[in-house]
């Protein structure tokens, strides 16, 4: 069974956090709540996470100066979800060292990719399958199944690595040609997918890992 990272989400708007915290929960985190800086930053003195989603608007003081406590003793990845979109905030936010910069409103969808995009530069994501083993090192770009790395083209890590991120839902061939349009051709896609069937010892007609959607595109199954 797949570990859930771990993150802390500090909002005072208690419907707006638990929107956020109930739709992560279905894609892979766990996420705790604080609804002010001080809760927050007790909760990162007594707790370990991966990431950390932070208002600037909060009672008792400024986003601000959370990042500034945070950054005197941590080194946690920090995603700015703000009401305020003009230009000096955001600078300020990247000049406090921020990771990124989310504007209010937001689709959640967007906020995850941006999670995900954040956690593979810090390369703090291992996938693990119960069947069998199956994890990504994104600081070596490396894929293993049961320990052992698998022999992978730069496309076919890509490819592998983007249906792990996406692992039971089903990957649209062109979100998938999108995805890939830098390294490689639409044309090219169901070789790749072959060449990764194989190395993976998957049967494309009973497979294990990745299924064959037919008219939409790949699934790739615990």
């Amino acid at each position: 069974m797949q570990k859930k990272i771990k993150v802390l989400l500090i909002e005072d708007d208690v419907a707006a956090a638990k929107e956020v915290a109930d739709f992560l929960d279905t894609v892979g985190f766990e996420v705790s709540v604080a609804e002010t800086a001080v809760d927050g930053l007790s909760k990162l003195l007594s707790s370990s996470y991966e990431l950390l989603l932070l208002d600037l608007s909060l009672p008792d003081f400024s986003g601000f100066e959370v990042i500034k406590q945070i950054n005197n003793q941590n080194t946690i990845p920090i995603i700015v979800l703000s009401c305020h979109s003009d230009l000096e905030a955001k600078v300020k936010a990247f000049r406090f060292g921020v990771d990124d910069y989310l504007c209010k409103p937001f689709m959640l969808e967007e906020l995850e990719v941006r999670m995900w995009a954040i956690l593979k530069r810090c390369s703090m994501i291992k996938f693990e399958y119960s069947k069998t083993s199956l994890s990504v090192d994104y600081k070596n770009q490396t894929i293993s199944l049961n320990g052992i790395p698998l022999s992978l083209t730069a496309i076919e890590y890509k490819i592998l690595s983007f249906l792990i991120e996406n692992k039971n839902r089903v990957v649209y061939r062109d979100v998938l040609a999108i995805h890939l349009s830098s390294l490689s051709s639409r044309q090219s896609l169901n070789y790749h997918i072959q060449n990764i069937r194989k190395k993976l010892g998957d049967n494309s007609k009973k497979p294990k890992f990745i299924i064959t959607e037919y008219g939409t595109g790949y699934r790739l199954v615990m």
